[in-house]
């Protein structure tokens, strides 16, 4: 439901708190005790039926008309049967905020089947009243001195935005950050998620200038999966995001997954929070270590670890973990080895993990450290200190905190330890140095940050060339899945299967089929030589059907020359199935011609369909030995090429490649372009529910796919958007005639985007940009080119070049949405030379047709004074321009819809 309303919950200027009392263990107290301890600075009320004065010297009164005014925010601490009405008279009196404290609304009442939570959100849907909770712990903003919370202490002011799905969580995360002196901007709990969800509070707090980091505690995800990973991937671009992710036991039992192909949900959370860009940790220690590591880190410059320890056991533990996790080690320069040399003691290795030996003093500590702080070699410094008498633990401490003060380099500290490390760390707290127990939490923190600088490089790796998909045979396979649905059927004959992969050019193996043991005899005989003969039945149609008796091959048997041979093991599979199922389930049979002697490799490849994320990809090994499924990978379509060869890397298939492939880089192109198939696949064919190709072999000789089952379904929706071809338009330039096509951008357009861009005029720029400024970066194309279609909408017009090169783009318009779709801000650039061909008003009104289409309500844009051809352009088209004396530019308006609530009018005059 996006941002509307959040800012009453995160800055109020007036608070109610139901079910308030003085009574020992009153939750409505604790939360008034803590906002008054925290110093609320608005207007703060109770409602207690009881008909109390006050409480805590907070005005009470009976009821909502009572009130001498409607609060911007109610937090509702009143028994579970109480919170509908409560919420119906909030919305009745134009309250727009609640927050629900009470827990238990997931139980029913006697007289109705809904549960209370339900009944909650049907009470506030008349009044558009947002509510966070039921039976969350509240929230924490330091920035707006708000302890709107049942907490047992208040937390510190810092740069991390804590959102949890646990409360009993959350109050322990704040207890231990108290203890480590951490601070957060914004510390909250969703509990049910009636309506607020993780999606909105992401967008809301992403925005807010004073958090530099998103710490997620996540069980699972209600609502849109698309929103929370757009939410997700729109974060992680410019804050660092960490998930805990927890869920695996409901109940005290172990959660199936409901993932057809894929035996644990959490790989295909893997899969999800890996195309966001955030990294996952796994357990309660580590969430709290990337707290540490959240808050008092810079960003990483690079990769690179030094080491240093007054002794190798616990250099050793920290270079074993950091290479067991992909860590790199720094090389130390030539220049840092010479400097190093006089300090420590003679026989040194010269070496990165440095070793300042048992005797090494609280100085000789801060002088190496501060040695490797200037070294472009290392980026990072891990200093880990082991106590001794010649280097106590807060001297040393004492004497670290004065070089990482003026030093620009990361350094985390490790005090091993306890009876004399405790000062020491509480010192390092105070300073607000990074401070850990053990070498392996130390390196662990480290690498939290170094996945995420991969991750986002993976997610702005500039995609292979685009390759024109063939049109006529998708919607030939379009046609294939209709046919089976008119006939109501929800999978493919083993035949349409075969023709599906056919018409996406993914090599499969020749297929023939009978309805009877004569048939396949006769079937054997013309084609000569050893043939498979699968039974097809009611079960091994469908995709992933794997039943008890795992991967038993009793459908299939293989190497079979003499007629006699075929009837037989014919003849056996039929009664097999008979037997089994019964003679209706029966579907025939299929004959192969058998593959040997080329040392095929078998691999299992497919899509399959998650509940919560939609369509996914699956990769691993393939066969029927039973522990195929350990070796399951999965990711969210759709994909580029850099993307598919990441799934491919991550399963053992990579590894038999790299070792024993003769032509290695062959085979990946082939896995990642046939994978690149399946994407568009999905991409094409909503009703596709499931396909898997098992085995799909891989040899000299390239792939070829063996047997491949299909099933079909209602649409899906991916939960990453899809490049919007629909939108894709043909034109002519309006003075030379030159054909050209307008279309959205994708990311392969990033080459030909930077080209446009070097050949824009140093004015074109300044009017664009509204400053001067050079070439941008890879990083800077990626994010421009890379974009989140259901957050905002690039065009570019693109042309064959007049030297025969390839596309060029001639102009490009963007347009950036908020959450909430209330306004797009619009920007737009024409190369010089192309000025007077019409792109300016084809690409404007490709934009506003979009964003009409799209229901925004306004979009708007600026422009310097002198730009009179910007400012002639938006009239034209209908635009409204004033000048804007405080940023001393153009403003240029038009409404494109009429807003229907009073939160859209607020937002609109904002």
């Amino acid at each position: 439901m996006g941002t509307k309303y959040l800012k009453r919950f995160f800055k109020p200027k007036s608070i109610v708190v139901f079910g308030a009392s003085e009574k020992p263990g009153s939750m409505g107290g604790i939360v008034v005790h803590n906002l008054l301890d925290g110093k609320f600075p608005g207007v703060l009320m109770c409602i207690n039926p009881e008909g109390y004065d006050n409480v805590f010297g907070v005005p009470c009164f009976k009821d909502i008309p009572d009130l001498p005014e409607m609060p911007d925010l109610a937090i509702i601490c009143s028994p579970p049967g109480t919170v509908s009405d409560i919420i119906r008279k909030l919305g009745a009196n134009s309250v727009k905020a609640a927050m629900i404290l009470t827990g238990g609304l997931s139980i029913t009442t006697n007289m109705e089947a809904n549960t209370l939570s339900e009944s909650v959100r049907e009470a506030a849907k008349p009044y558009g009243i947002r509510i966070l909770g039921p039976d969350c712990m509240g929230m924490l903003v330091p920035g707006s001195s708000m302890n709107a919370s049942y907490s047992h202490m208040n937390i510190q002011k810092g740069k991390v935005a804590y959102i949890g799905q646990s409360g009993m969580l959350g109050t322990a995360m704040i207890d231990w950050a108290s203890g480590q002196e951490i601070g957060f901007s914004h510390f909250l709990t969703l509990g049910g998620g009636v309506d607020v969800d993780l999606s909105s509070v992401i967008d809301y707090v992403s925005k807010d200038q004073y958090t530099h980091s998103i710490l997620l505690q996540l069980v699972s995800v209600s609502g849109s999966a698309r929103n929370f990973i757009s939410a997700l991937r729109a974060a992680s671009r410019n804050k660092l995001v960490l998930v805990l992710k927890s869920g695996v036991f409901s109940d005290g039992v172990v959660q199936k997954s409901r993932t057809p192909g894929i035996p644990d949900e959490d790989i295909v959370y893997d899969a999800a929070l890996r195309r966001a860009g955030v990294v996952r940790v796994e357990t309660s220690d580590q969430l709290f270590n990337a707290l540490e590591t959240l808050s008092r880190m810079k960003p990483l410059r690079g990769e690179r670890l030094a080491i240093v320890c007054n002794g190798m056991g616990p250099n050793a533990l920290a270079t074993d973990r950091l290479l067991k996790t992909g860590g790199q080690l720094a090389r130390l320069s030539e220049e840092t080895i010479a400097a190093l040399i006089p300090v420590l003691p003679a026989g040194w290795n010269e070496k990165n993990p440095v070793d300042l030996c048992a005797d090494a003093t609280p100085e000789r500590f801060a002088q190496v450290t501060e040695i490797l702080s200037k070294d472009k070699e290392v980026d990072v410094i891990l200093t880990i200190h082991a106590p001794t008498h010649s280097a106590p633990s807060f001297e040393t401490a004492d004497e670290l905190i004065k070089v990482v003060r003026k030093s620009p380099r990361n350094i985390l500290t490790c005090w091993m330890g306890r009876a004399t490390a405790i000062a020491a760390r509480n010192h390092c707290n105070s300073a607000n140095v990074a401070t850990f127990i053990t070498p392996e939490e130390a390196v662990d923190a480290f690498m939290y940050m170094v996945d995420y600088r991969r991750n986002q490089e993976v997610m702005r790796q500039t995609p292979a060339s685009y390759i024109e998909q063939n049109t006529q045979n998708h919607q030939k396979a379009k046609k294939i899945i209709a046919d089976a649905m008119a006939e109501r059927r929800d999978y493919l004959k083993h035949s349409e299967a075969c023709s599906l992969l056919d018409l996406y050019d993914i090599p499969v193996q020749n297929s023939y089929y009978a309805d009877d043991i004569d048939g396949v005899v006769e079937l054997a005989k013309e084609l000569g030589g050893p043939v498979a003969v699968k039974a097809l039945h009611q079960k091994n149609i469908y995709p992933f059907s794997y039943d008890d008796q795992l991967f038993q091959r009793r459908d299939l048997v293989q190497d079979l020359n003499s007629p006699g041979d075929v009837r037989y093991a014919t003849n056996k599979l039929a009664y097999g199935v008979s037997e089994r199922m019964g003679e209706e389930a029966s579907m025939g049979f299929c004959v192969q011609q058998m593959k040997r002697g080329f040392q095929s490799l078998q691999i299992n490849v497919g899509i399959t369909r998650d509940p919560t994320f939609g369509p996914v990809i699956v990769f691993g090994m393939g066969g029927f030995t039973v522990d195929v499924l350990a070796d399951r990978h999965a990711m969210l379509p759709p994909m580029n090429k850099a993307l598919a060869k990441e799934l491919v890397k991550n399963s053992r298939i990579y590894k038999i490649i790299k070792e024993h492939s003769l032509q290695p880089e062959r085979d990946m192109g082939q896995l990642t372009d046939m994978i690149l198939k399946l994407s568009e696949m999905v991409v094409d064919l909503p009703h596709l529910k499931g396909l898997e190709i098992n085995p799909l072999l891989l040899n000299k000789l390239g792939i070829l796919a063996v047997d491949v089952a299909v099933s079909i379904g209602e649409k899906s929706e991916l939960a990453i958007s899809p490049y919007p071809g629909d939108l894709e338009e043909r034109i002519a330039l309006k003075r030379s005639g030159r054909p050209a096509v307008v279309r959205p951008i994708r990311g392969e357009d990033e080459p030909r985007h930077l080209e446009f861009y070097n050949k824009l005029s140093p004015e074109s720029i300044r009017m664009r940009y509204f400053y001067s400024r050079g070439v941008p970066s890879h990083q800077e194309l990626a994010s421009w080119t890379q974009i989140d279609y259901d957050r905002e909408m690039a065009f570019i017009v693109s042309a064959p070049s007049l030297d025969g090169k390839g596309p060029e783009t001639l102009g490009v318009v963007r347009v950036v949405t908020d959450p909430d779709n209330i306004k797009s801000e619009f920007s737009i650039v024409i190369r010089d030379d192309l000025q007077g061909e019409g792109l300016g008003v084809i690409l404007m009104r490709k934009a506003i047709d979009y964003c009409r289409s799209q229901h925004t309500l306004m979009i708007e844009g600026s422009t310097l004074p002198t730009n009179k051809g910007m400012q002639g352009l938006a009239m034209k088209l209908g635009f409204t321009n004033t000048f804007n004396m405080e940023e001393e530019v153009v403003d240029m308006k038009m409404m494109l819809n009429e807003p229907v609530e009073d939160w859209q009018f607020t937002r609109l005059q904002s």
